[in-house]
């Protein structure tokens, strides 16, 4: 009878140390792992502090931008559709290399709103990298497209007057630098929404529509 009562104590005790981890005190948790942080975009450490604090701003730039856009013009920007919708940015961001139909569009400023013909863009794709160049107008922006979100790229070049004209690196000279995000809002169609906008305005983009290649012509 002993040596069952023994055999019993023995037992309960194996049933009741089996949930006590050894080398752990009683009622602590186990360690569990972080996750490392993600790292931060490669645009960031080539941004200057000015243009990231112009990036970081872009939303409230677009509240100001709307709400300078006078009442008697709010068809027309309901007409523009997602283009000119602040939360309208889709996945899938990235610009495919080619060429472009690049329209201004402005917000803010003595009109209010306003919408130029379509100038000429060109996308060009290499190891380095995708490119950015506006081949027509009197602003000729040009750059390089970062990777940033699901939802955005980031744009970070420099600024010409005339198409012969050589723009500086971006970061040497802090007047012709430009900055902005690209996103799409739709089937073919992107903007690429500037931080600093011209004649007064409050924000400037251009809405990117694919130039449809060249059909060739059917032999008679």
């Amino acid at each position: 009878m002993r040596a069952l009562m023994i055999l019993a104590v023995g037992t309960a005790c194996l049933a009741g140390c089996a949930t006590q981890p050894r080398g752990e005190s009683a009622g602590k948790a186990p360690a569990v792992a972080a996750d490392p942080a993600p790292a931060a975009p490669n645009w960031t450490t080539i941004a200057t502090p000015g243009d990231r604090a112009r990036l970081a701003a872009l939303g409230d730039s677009w509240a100001r931008a709307r709400a300078a856009v006078p009442r008697r013009l709010a068809g027309r920007i309901a007409a523009e559709g997602a283009l000119l919708d602040p939360a309208a940015a889709l996945d899938l961001p990235a610009l495919s290399p080619g060429s472009y139909r690049c329209r201004l569009v402005r917000l803010g400023g003595r009109a209010g709103y306003a919408s130029f013909a379509p100038d000429f863009c060109y996308v060009d794709g290499d190891g380095a990298g995708l490119s950015f160049t506006k081949q027509t107008g009197t602003t000729l922006p040009g750059g390089w497209l970062h990777p940033d979100t699901d939802r955005r790229q980031v744009f970070l070049g420099t600024v010409r007057t005339t198409p012969a004209q050589v723009a500086p690196p971006y970061g040497t000279n802090p007047s012709r630098d430009v900055a902005g995000v690209v996103e799409r809002v739709g089937p073919l169609r992107w903007r690429l929404v500037m931080t600093r906008a011209g004649q007064g305005a409050i924000l400037d983009l251009y809405e990117l529509v694919p130039v449809p290649p060249a059909t060739p012509a059917t032999p008679r």
